[in-house]
Protein backbone atom coordinates (compact mmCIF):
# COMPACT_ATOMS: atom_id res chain seq x y z
CA UNK A 1 0.00 0.00 0.00
CA UNK A 2 2.84 2.36 0.77
CA UNK A 3 4.34 1.71 -2.69
CA UNK A 4 1.03 2.45 -4.42
CA UNK A 5 0.55 5.66 -2.45
CA UNK A 6 3.96 6.98 -3.45
CA UNK A 7 3.27 5.98 -7.03
CA UNK A 8 0.13 8.13 -7.09
CA UNK A 9 1.89 11.09 -5.49
CA UNK A 10 4.76 10.81 -7.96
CA UNK A 11 2.54 10.67 -11.01
CA UNK A 12 0.24 13.56 -10.05
CA UNK A 13 2.54 16.49 -10.95
CA UNK A 14 3.23 15.05 -14.39
CA UNK A 15 -0.47 14.59 -15.10
CA UNK A 16 -1.02 18.20 -14.08
CA UNK A 17 1.81 19.47 -16.32
CA UNK A 18 0.46 17.57 -19.30
CA UNK A 19 -2.92 19.25 -18.93
CA UNK A 20 -1.42 22.76 -19.13
CA UNK A 21 -1.18 24.51 -22.49
CA UNK A 22 2.27 25.09 -23.97
CA UNK A 23 2.86 28.74 -24.87
CA UNK A 24 2.64 29.34 -28.61
CA UNK A 25 3.38 33.05 -28.69
CA UNK A 26 6.57 34.38 -27.15
CA UNK A 27 9.39 36.63 -28.31
CA UNK A 28 12.81 37.91 -27.28
CA UNK A 29 12.89 41.39 -25.76
CA UNK A 30 16.65 41.52 -25.25
CA UNK A 31 19.41 38.95 -24.93
CA UNK A 32 18.35 36.31 -22.36
CA UNK A 33 14.91 37.91 -21.93
CA UNK A 34 11.85 35.98 -23.10
CA UNK A 35 8.37 37.55 -23.15
CA UNK A 36 5.28 35.34 -23.05
CA UNK A 37 2.78 37.06 -25.33
CA UNK A 38 -0.46 35.39 -24.27
CA UNK A 39 -3.35 36.46 -22.06
CA UNK A 40 -2.30 35.61 -18.50
CA UNK A 41 -4.59 38.10 -16.76
CA UNK A 42 -7.20 35.61 -15.54
CA UNK A 43 -6.82 34.30 -12.02
CA UNK A 44 -5.02 30.97 -12.02
CA UNK A 45 -3.85 31.21 -15.64
CA UNK A 46 -1.02 28.79 -16.36
CA UNK A 47 1.24 28.18 -19.33
CA UNK A 48 4.22 25.98 -20.06
CA UNK A 49 7.13 27.95 -21.49
CA UNK A 50 10.00 26.22 -23.34
CA UNK A 51 13.51 27.19 -22.21
CA UNK A 52 16.89 26.46 -23.76
CA UNK A 53 20.14 26.58 -21.81
CA UNK A 54 22.23 26.82 -24.99
CA UNK A 55 22.86 25.10 -28.30
CA UNK A 56 26.36 24.17 -27.12
CA UNK A 57 24.95 22.15 -24.22
CA UNK A 58 22.74 19.82 -26.27
CA UNK A 59 22.66 16.30 -24.82
CA UNK A 60 24.22 17.30 -21.50
CA UNK A 61 22.77 16.72 -18.04
CA UNK A 62 21.72 20.27 -17.14
CA UNK A 63 20.07 21.31 -13.89
CA UNK A 64 17.93 24.43 -13.42
CA UNK A 65 17.07 26.85 -10.62
CA UNK A 66 14.44 29.62 -10.53
CA UNK A 67 15.60 32.93 -9.03
CA UNK A 68 18.65 31.09 -7.62
CA UNK A 69 16.35 29.10 -5.35
CA UNK A 70 15.70 25.40 -5.12
CA UNK A 71 16.63 23.08 -7.96
CA UNK A 72 13.82 22.32 -10.42
CA UNK A 73 12.73 18.77 -11.14
CA UNK A 74 13.14 19.35 -14.87
CA UNK A 75 16.60 18.54 -16.22
CA UNK A 76 18.27 18.80 -19.58
CA UNK A 77 19.20 21.44 -22.12
CA UNK A 78 15.57 21.98 -23.15
CA UNK A 79 12.82 22.07 -20.54
CA UNK A 80 9.28 23.32 -20.00
CA UNK A 81 8.61 25.57 -17.00
CA UNK A 82 5.20 26.56 -15.69
CA UNK A 83 4.37 30.27 -15.56
CA UNK A 84 1.32 31.20 -13.50
CA UNK A 85 -0.54 34.48 -14.06
CA UNK A 86 2.11 37.26 -14.06
CA UNK A 87 4.77 35.37 -12.10
CA UNK A 88 7.78 35.11 -14.34
CA UNK A 89 11.30 34.65 -13.04
CA UNK A 90 14.97 34.20 -13.81
CA UNK A 91 15.86 30.61 -14.70
CA UNK A 92 19.55 29.73 -14.34
CA UNK A 93 21.02 26.57 -15.82
CA UNK A 94 24.07 24.75 -14.46
CA UNK A 95 26.28 21.85 -15.43
CA UNK A 96 26.07 18.58 -13.53
CA UNK A 97 29.05 19.78 -11.49
CA UNK A 98 27.19 22.96 -10.52
CA UNK A 99 28.95 25.46 -12.80
CA UNK A 100 26.78 28.33 -14.06
CA UNK A 101 26.13 28.13 -17.81
CA UNK A 102 23.38 30.55 -18.79
CA UNK A 103 20.08 32.12 -17.75
CA UNK A 104 16.73 33.27 -19.15
CA UNK A 105 14.50 35.96 -17.68
CA UNK A 106 10.84 35.07 -18.35
CA UNK A 107 8.43 38.01 -18.49
CA UNK A 108 4.69 38.20 -19.17
CA UNK A 109 3.26 40.65 -21.70
CA UNK A 110 0.37 42.50 -20.05
CA UNK A 111 -2.45 43.44 -22.47
CA UNK A 112 -3.79 46.21 -20.22
CA UNK A 113 -2.52 49.66 -19.25
CA UNK A 114 -1.48 49.65 -15.61
CA UNK A 115 2.12 50.85 -15.33
CA UNK A 116 1.62 54.42 -16.61
CA UNK A 117 -1.48 56.63 -16.53
CA UNK A 118 -3.40 58.02 -19.48
CA UNK A 119 -5.40 61.23 -19.91
CA UNK A 120 -8.07 62.08 -22.49
CA UNK A 121 -6.06 65.09 -23.68
CA UNK A 122 -2.59 63.59 -24.05
CA UNK A 123 -3.12 59.84 -23.98
CA UNK A 124 -0.54 57.69 -22.22
CA UNK A 125 2.56 59.21 -23.84
CA UNK A 126 2.78 62.80 -25.11
CA UNK A 127 5.44 63.75 -27.67
CA UNK A 128 6.42 67.24 -28.83
CA UNK A 129 9.23 69.14 -30.54
CA UNK A 130 10.09 72.84 -30.34
CA UNK A 131 11.82 73.05 -33.74
CA UNK A 132 12.57 71.11 -36.92
CA UNK A 133 16.08 69.99 -35.99
CA UNK A 134 15.08 66.32 -35.68
CA UNK A 135 14.85 66.26 -31.89
CA UNK A 136 11.75 65.56 -29.82
CA UNK A 137 10.75 64.60 -26.30
CA UNK A 138 8.07 62.27 -24.97
CA UNK A 139 6.71 62.21 -21.43
CA UNK A 140 4.45 60.02 -19.30
CA UNK A 141 3.11 59.71 -15.76
CA UNK A 142 3.75 56.63 -13.66
CA UNK A 143 0.83 55.00 -11.90
CA UNK A 144 1.11 55.68 -8.16
CA UNK A 145 1.13 51.98 -7.31
CA UNK A 146 4.01 51.27 -9.68
CA UNK A 147 6.05 54.46 -9.44
CA UNK A 148 8.84 52.70 -7.52
CA UNK A 149 8.83 49.35 -9.33
CA UNK A 150 8.14 50.61 -12.86
CA UNK A 151 10.97 51.28 -15.31
CA UNK A 152 11.70 51.59 -19.01
CA UNK A 153 13.59 48.53 -20.22
CA UNK A 154 13.78 49.19 -23.97
CA UNK A 155 13.12 51.93 -26.52
CA UNK A 156 12.72 50.99 -30.17
CA UNK A 157 13.07 53.80 -32.72
CA UNK A 158 12.25 53.04 -36.34
CA UNK A 159 12.29 55.17 -39.48
CA UNK A 160 12.18 54.23 -43.14
CA UNK A 161 15.95 53.81 -43.27
CA UNK A 162 16.77 52.17 -39.96
CA UNK A 163 15.42 50.61 -36.80
CA UNK A 164 17.46 50.79 -33.59
CA UNK A 165 16.96 49.76 -29.96
CA UNK A 166 18.12 51.49 -26.80
CA UNK A 167 18.31 50.02 -23.29
CA UNK A 168 16.40 52.02 -20.74
CA UNK A 169 19.22 52.66 -18.27
CA UNK A 170 21.67 54.97 -20.09
CA UNK A 171 22.30 57.27 -23.03
CA UNK A 172 23.12 55.62 -26.32
CA UNK A 173 23.70 56.56 -29.94
CA UNK A 174 23.09 53.89 -32.54
CA UNK A 175 23.71 54.95 -36.11
CA UNK A 176 22.21 58.40 -36.54
CA UNK A 177 19.82 58.12 -33.59
CA UNK A 178 20.36 59.10 -29.96
CA UNK A 179 17.83 58.50 -27.18
CA UNK A 180 18.16 59.57 -23.54
CA UNK A 181 15.93 58.91 -20.57
CA UNK A 182 15.34 62.05 -18.54
CA UNK A 183 16.86 62.16 -15.07
CA UNK A 184 13.38 62.10 -13.51
CA UNK A 185 12.48 58.89 -15.35
CA UNK A 186 9.28 60.49 -16.65
CA UNK A 187 10.34 60.97 -20.25
CA UNK A 188 12.75 60.35 -23.10
CA UNK A 189 14.56 62.71 -25.46
CA UNK A 190 15.53 61.54 -28.94
CA UNK A 191 17.57 63.08 -31.76
CA UNK A 192 17.79 62.02 -35.39
CA UNK A 193 21.18 63.41 -36.44
CA UNK A 194 20.43 62.70 -40.12
CA UNK A 195 17.12 64.58 -40.09
CA UNK A 196 16.90 67.22 -42.84
CA UNK A 197 14.88 70.29 -41.81
CA UNK A 198 15.04 71.78 -45.33
CA UNK A 199 13.05 69.15 -47.21
CA UNK A 200 9.53 67.83 -47.19
CA UNK A 201 9.12 65.25 -44.46
CA UNK A 202 8.11 61.93 -46.01
CA UNK A 203 9.05 59.43 -43.33
CA UNK A 204 7.35 58.74 -40.02
CA UNK A 205 8.86 58.03 -36.64
CA UNK A 206 7.73 54.70 -35.18
CA UNK A 207 8.50 54.68 -31.48
CA UNK A 208 7.91 51.69 -29.18
CA UNK A 209 8.56 51.96 -25.44
CA UNK A 210 8.62 48.84 -23.25
CA UNK A 211 7.75 49.36 -19.58
CA UNK A 212 8.38 46.76 -16.90
CA UNK A 213 6.96 46.30 -13.40
CA UNK A 214 8.12 43.15 -11.60
CA UNK A 215 7.73 40.42 -14.25
CA UNK A 216 5.12 42.26 -16.33
CA UNK A 217 5.85 44.01 -19.64
CA UNK A 218 3.61 46.66 -21.22
CA UNK A 219 4.16 47.94 -24.76
CA UNK A 220 3.26 51.43 -25.99
CA UNK A 221 3.56 52.33 -29.69
CA UNK A 222 3.49 55.78 -31.25
CA UNK A 223 3.68 56.92 -34.88
CA UNK A 224 4.15 60.54 -35.94
CA UNK A 225 6.04 63.01 -38.09
CA UNK A 226 8.15 65.75 -36.54
CA UNK A 227 6.01 68.34 -38.34
CA UNK A 228 2.94 66.97 -36.60
CA UNK A 229 4.27 67.47 -33.07
CA UNK A 230 6.12 70.81 -33.40
CA UNK A 231 5.04 73.22 -30.67
CA UNK A 232 7.22 76.38 -30.75
CA UNK A 233 8.21 77.86 -27.43
CA UNK A 234 6.95 81.25 -26.28
CA UNK A 235 7.91 84.22 -28.48
CA UNK A 236 10.34 86.73 -27.00
CA UNK A 237 8.84 90.23 -26.61
CA UNK A 238 10.78 93.43 -25.95
CA UNK A 239 9.22 96.89 -25.51
CA UNK A 240 10.76 100.25 -26.43
CA UNK A 241 8.35 103.07 -25.46
CA UNK A 242 5.50 102.51 -27.92
CA UNK A 243 7.22 99.86 -29.98
CA UNK A 244 7.00 96.13 -29.43
CA UNK A 245 9.58 93.86 -30.98
CA UNK A 246 8.88 90.17 -31.51
CA UNK A 247 11.72 87.68 -31.76
CA UNK A 248 11.86 83.97 -32.40
CA UNK A 249 12.04 81.69 -29.36
CA UNK A 250 15.55 80.87 -28.24
CA UNK A 251 15.01 77.21 -29.17
CA UNK A 252 14.08 78.01 -32.76
CA UNK A 253 16.60 77.64 -35.60
CA UNK A 254 18.36 80.98 -35.92
CA UNK A 255 19.65 83.18 -37.53
CA UNK A 256 17.59 81.70 -40.36
CA UNK A 257 15.11 78.89 -40.69
CA UNK A 258 13.64 77.22 -43.74
CA UNK A 259 10.32 77.11 -41.89
CA UNK A 260 9.56 80.63 -40.60
CA UNK A 261 7.11 81.31 -37.82
CA UNK A 262 3.85 83.20 -38.26
CA UNK A 263 2.96 85.66 -35.50
CA UNK A 264 -0.75 86.25 -34.97
CA UNK A 265 -1.59 89.30 -32.85
CA UNK A 266 -4.97 90.01 -31.27
CA UNK A 267 -5.65 93.54 -30.02
CA UNK A 268 -8.06 94.15 -27.12
CA UNK A 269 -8.98 97.67 -25.89
CA UNK A 270 -9.86 97.99 -22.22
CA UNK A 271 -11.43 101.23 -20.82
CA UNK A 272 -11.31 102.24 -17.17
CA UNK A 273 -12.41 105.32 -15.18
CA UNK A 274 -15.58 107.39 -14.72
CA UNK A 275 -14.96 111.07 -15.43
CA UNK A 276 -12.30 110.31 -17.92
CA UNK A 277 -10.93 107.07 -19.16
CA UNK A 278 -7.63 105.33 -19.53
CA UNK A 279 -7.09 102.98 -22.41
CA UNK A 280 -4.98 99.87 -22.01
CA UNK A 281 -3.93 97.83 -24.97
CA UNK A 282 -3.69 94.08 -24.53
CA UNK A 283 -1.97 92.01 -27.17
CA UNK A 284 -2.39 88.25 -27.36
CA UNK A 285 0.21 86.43 -29.40
CA UNK A 286 -0.18 83.12 -31.17
CA UNK A 287 2.99 81.69 -32.62
CA UNK A 288 2.84 78.99 -35.24
CA UNK A 289 5.08 77.30 -37.73
CA UNK A 290 4.20 78.05 -41.35
CA UNK A 291 4.76 74.36 -42.14
CA UNK A 292 1.47 73.43 -40.40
Amino acid sequence: MVFLLFGVLFAFPYATMESIKVAESYWTLKTNELVVDEDMANYGSQLLVPLLCGEAFEGQDIMWRRNSGEELQERGNRILVMVEERQGGTYNCYSREGSYLNHTLVLVHWPYRKIIKGTPEKGYIYCSANNYNGSFQCSWTWDEKRADAGKVVLIKYCTLNECVCFPGYSSHQVGNITCDLTSSGHGVMCQDHAYCPYAEERDQVNLTIYFRSDYVIETYRLQFQISGIVRPDMVRISKNTTTLELQYPETWSTPSSFFPLTFQVKEIHCFYGVAGFTMHLMLIFDIRSSKD
